[in-house]
C-alpha cells in the first residue's frame, strides 16, 4: 500500500480487518483527517511487517515485537521524534483494541521510544539560498499550477502555518489587500497571520488564474489542476515534495515552519510576537524551534564583545 513513505508490506486480512473499523472510531471521536492519517498510517506499516514475521493475529503481538520494530525504525534512519510518534500512534491503537476485544494490552509492557530532548538537536530549515530556488523555479511558470505552487510555498514560507493550516484556507478567509489570512490551528482555534508583499503578489497571481478555472465556485482556496475538487492536506505535501524533487532537495510543508519560526528569531523578532503568529501557547515550542537560531546569533554576538579586552 503506498503512503508517504513508499510502499508498505500488505497486512494479514485478520490484521488488516481492523485497520478499518479503528479509522471508524477515530472518526467518531473527531479526530483530524491528518491524525487519522498518521494513525492508521503507523497501524498499517507495523501490521504489515509483523505479517513479514509469520504474526497473523493481533492477540499473538507481544512486547519483544513491539521493541523489534521500534529498533527497525531506528535502523532505518528515523529520528528520535518521529520513533516517540510512531510508538504512541501504536500505543492508541492497540488501547482501543485491548478494549474492544477485551485482551490484554502488549503495550502495558513497553513504553514508546523517548523523543528528542528539548535543544538537544536544533530543527533542520531551509537556507535562504535553496528557498529562493525553490520559489524562483515555481514562478518561472505561468499556467495555473505554477502559479498555484508558487503562492503556495510563499504562503507557507512568510507564514509559517502548519500543513493543515494551509490547505483549509477558503477564499474569503484571505485578504491580499491587507496581506493576512485567518486560519484554524489545533483545537479549532483560530488567529490571523500576516504574510509579505511578495506572497501577495503571488496570492494575486494564483487567484486570477483561479478565477478561470472551472472549479473556481468552490469556496476552498487551494483547488487541483486536473480535478474539480479542493486540495488535501496529501495533496499539498505532494505539491511540496515534489517541487522539492524537481532541485534535488529534501523539501516537506512543516520544514517551512521550523524555517519561519528560525528566521523570525535570527532577525531580531520579539519572542512573544512569533508564540502569537505561530499559535503557541507553551514557551517550550518557542525554546524547541529557536535553539537553531540561538547559535547564529551569539555567532554574530561574538564580534560585538571584546573578549580579549583589548590586550
Amino acid at each position: 500500500m503506498a503512503s508517504r513513505r513508499g510502499n508498505l508490506p500488505e497486512p494479514a486480512a485478520a490484521l488488516a480487518a481492523y485497520l478499518d473499523s479503528f479509522d471508524l472510531c477515530l472518526r467518531v471521536d473527531g479526530k483530524s483527517p491528518r491524525t487519522r492519517e498518521m494513525y492508521g498510517d503507523i497501524a498499517r506499516w507495523f501490521a504489515g511487517w509483523l505479517t513479514g514475521r509469520d504474526v497473523r493475529r493481533w492477540s499473538d503481538v507481544n512486547r519483544d515485537q513491539l521493541r523489534a520494530f521500534f529498533l527497525h525504525l531506528d535502523e532505518l534512519g528515523y529520528a528520535k521524534s518521529y520513533r516517540n510518534n510512531a510508538g504512541r500512534c501504536l500505543q492508541a491503537y492497540f488501547k482501543w483494541w485491548s478494549v474492544e476485544e477485551d485482551q490484554p494490552n502488549p503495550f502495558d509492557q513497553v513504553k514508546p521510544p523517548p523523543p528528542s530532548k528539548m535543544g538537544e538537536k536544533p530543527p533542520p530549515v531551509i537556507e535562504l539560498e535553496q528557498l529562493a530556488r525553490l520559489i524562483k523555479d515555481a514562478e518561472s511558470g505561468r499556467d495555473f499550477a505554477s502559479r498555484r505552487d508558487a503562492a503556495l510555498l510563499r504562503m507557507f514560507a512568510a507564514t509559517g502555518c502548519r500543513l493543515s493550516e494551509i490547505t483549509n484556507l477558503q477564499v474569503p478567509d484571505v485578504s491580499v489587500r491587507e496581506r493576512q489570512a485567518t486560519v484554524t490551528g489545533k483545537g479549532d482555534k483560530t488567529r490571523v497571520v500576516k504574510f509579505e508583499h511578495r506572497a501577495a503578489l503571488a496570492l494575486d497571481r494564483y487567484l486570477r488564474k483561479r478565477a478561470e478555472h472551472p472549479a473556481a465556485d468552490l469556496s476552498a482556496l487551494w483547488i487541483g489542476d486536473r480535478r474539480r475538487v479542493p486540495m488535501t492536506p496529501s495533496g499539498v505535501r505532494q505539491v511540496v515534495e515534489r517541487r522539492g524533487e524537481r532541485l534535488g532537495m529534501d523539501i516537506y510543508p512543516h520544514l517551512f515552519r521550523h524555517t519561519f519560526s528560525h528566521n523570525w528569531l535570527d532577525q531580531g523578532g520579539a519572542e512573544g510576537d512569533l508564540m502569537e503568529l505561530n499559535g503557541w501557547e507553551s514557551p517550550q515550542m518557542l525554546r524547541h524551534y529557536g535553539s537553531s537560531a540561538r547559535s547564529a546569533r551569539a555567532r554574530r554576538a561574538y564580534d560585538r564583545v571584546d573578549v580579549m579586552g583589548g590586550i
